[in-house]
């Protein structure tokens, strides 16, 4: 899945120039292959791209590249970039300009990337549901997307627990059993190896470096 094995190859073998320690990041040198790469339309490179717009790294900071780089990875169902478009939904300001501000919206796009298995949506999601922003107050909602926020993360998760947590008291037991069955089905299938960008582009460079090391 995403792309072809050159593609996944040549996007391993640029992670430890953005996430490398001091000595090995240069921005400047794998923005070139990131660049290459969505352009060809591969999904985890627009969304290292996007990344890249938003934080600056190698290119000049430009929210509406940004958002068109995370949309174009999104529409082809990549679950960081469905969050980060959902993210800007939620967070967008004015000096932005690249998109309305829309809490249903980014809603819409966390549940894809909920369904992905992306951890940031799901905290995101609790969240909403336990405020009601973009949403109905729902906490079963917020105790399903909470939990499942910690069972996928790669670290501890404290924002999803504080909001499992602040969901699960204000269950009863019947809700808490309906939670609970849901969760367990969410499990069997997630996360996927792809569900968290950084997370995926590291196993791509681990086993970049791996098939080194078997010749």
């Amino acid at each position: 899945m995403w792309g072809t094995e050159a593609e996944k190859k040549a996007f391993g073998a640029v992670y430890p120039l953005f996430y490398g320690n001091s000595e090995e990041r240069s921005y400047a040198k794998g923005i070139k292959t990131i660049k290459r790469l969505a352009d060809n339309g591969y999904a985890p490179a627009l969304c290292a791209l996007g990344i890249a717009y938003f934080d600056h790294m190698g290119v000049r900071r430009d929210y509406v590249e940004s958002f068109k780089c995370y949309r174009s990875a999104a529409e082809q169902g990549y679950p960081s970039a469905e969050c980060g478009v959902g993210n800007f939904y939620a967070i967008v300001r004015p000096k932005h300009n690249a998109c309305e501000n829309d809490p249903e919206k980014a809603v819409k796009w966390w549940l894809k990337a909920s369904d992905h298995g992306n951890p940031g949506a799901q905290c995101n999601l609790a969240g909403y549901y336990l405020s009601g922003t973009g949403v109905e107050v729902n906490p079963v909602e917020a105790f399903i997307w909470g939990t499942m926020a910690v069972h996928c993360s790669t670290n501890r998760f404290r924002s999803a627990e504080v909001f499992r947590d602040q969901a699960l008291v204000l269950l009863n037991e019947s809700q808490v059993s309906e939670a609970i069955s849901r969760i367990e089905v969410l499990k069997g299938n997630l996360p996927q190896a792809w569900s968290e960008h950084l997370t995926y582009w590291s196993g791509l460079y681990q086993q970049w470096e791996q098939s080194f090391v078997e010749k």
